[in-house]
């Protein structure tokens, strides 16, 4: 069966810490005293103590239109990427040459030919490789890219699964509404890569589940205008995860003959920290079960697609797998969709 073993992730070269970001949210809403203030208390409140970005706050505070942005992304977003895959090669047991397939997931620009194009040629990887690149997926991409990955990898050749997000390439300064104030206060930039191989790794991909949310297309996603993508948040979307997810991940439980109690690991999407409470709280957790989400979210934000797989790499650093041991991972996307995997040692 398929198995996940070792994560190699990318760190852009700009941070900027929660305190920083204060100041820049000053200079940002300049004029516009209540988003000043609303800013200032969503990013005392996220849950996010640092981050880091491909550009320096003044260049992203300037863009305007997407000719740039594309131009940007297919610059730094082609140079993260063959990094993470040449880190993800370098760290597994496969030469380029054996991989079969590769999965790349990115929200950010959606650039055509897509940048894992380049990526292939750049990296050694057969140009013959079937390449699955993967955008409308937004924060759930990661999950779906190792679920899709998965079953790539059941065909009997090693698979890839890669994303770069450079979620400052979305900013828009001139929208003050709540929901970019919230994107302001946690999106960030990163890549990641992983290889699934057919078997013989740390954790076993055991099941993966997708299920689309009734009438919850409009809570997530990017509203498109002339200017680029504009980030949707709608305050009702903690509300139908409460009524939804809960049911979703019992059923897909106990398909696996187990319950909510029989999983040792929890490894969330860190959405925000609203979210990540609303989890632990709704399915009773310890914090030790969880705490690598509440890590990732406190020293790089949400990564959108690629925030999984930083939650895998610190999660596999710290444990040491021990057989029969499980863990769930789970994303949750525009659609409204949440995305669910099963792994066990």
């Amino acid at each position: 069966m398929p198995t996940l073993s070792h994560i190699a992730t990318v760190y852009p070269q700009f941070q900027i810490t929660q305190d920083q970001m204060e100041v820049v949210g000053q200079s940002w809403l300049a004029g516009n005293v209540q988003a000043q203030e609303t800013f200032s208390r969503i990013n005392a409140q996220s849950g996010v103590q640092s981050r880091r970005f491909a550009f320096p706050q003044e260049k992203i505070l300037s863009f305007n239109g997407l000719e740039n942005r594309v131009a940007c992304f297919e610059e730094k977003g082609t140079e993260m990427l063959i990094a993470a895959i040449e880190a993800a090669l370098a760290q597994s047991k496969f030469l380029p040459s054996e991989i079969g397939s590769l999965v790349y997931t990115s929200c950010s620009i959606p650039s055509i030919p897509s940048i894992d194009a380049a990526a292939v040629l750049a990296t050694g990887l057969n140009n013959t490789i079937l390449r699955v690149p993967i955008y409308q997926h937004g924060c759930a991409g990661g999950v779906i890219g190792l679920a899709l990955g998965s079953k790539l990898a059941q065909l009997g050749s090693p698979v890839l699964v890669a994303s770069v997000e450079l979620c400052s390439l979305v900013f828009q300064p001139k929208n003050h509404s709540g929901a970019h104030l919230v994107g302001g206060a946690i999106f960030a930039d990163g890549a990641a890569a992983t290889v699934i191989a057919p078997e013989a790794g740390f954790f076993t991909i055991i099941d993966t589940e997708s299920q689309l949310l009734p009438d919850s297309r409009h809570l997530m996603g990017y509203d498109i205008f002339d200017d680029g993508f504009h980030l949707r948040l709608d305050r009702a979307l903690p509300s139908a995860l409460i009524e939804h997810a809960p049911a979703i991940i019992n059923a897909f439980l106990a398909r696996n003959s187990k319950q909510t109690s029989d999983i040792d690991y929890w490894l969330f999407h860190p959405g925000g920290i609203k979210i990540l409470n609303f989890l632990r709280d709704t399915f009773a957790l310890k914090q030790e079960q969880c705490t690598w989400s509440y890590d990732v979210l406190r020293d790089h934000g949400n990564l959108s697609s690629a925030t999984i797989l930083y939650v895998l790499q610190a999660f596999f650093n710290q444990i040491t797998p021990e057989p029969g041991r499980t863990a769930l991972v789970m994303g949750i996307g525009p659609g409204l969709t949440v995305e669910l995997i099963l792994l066990e040692a």
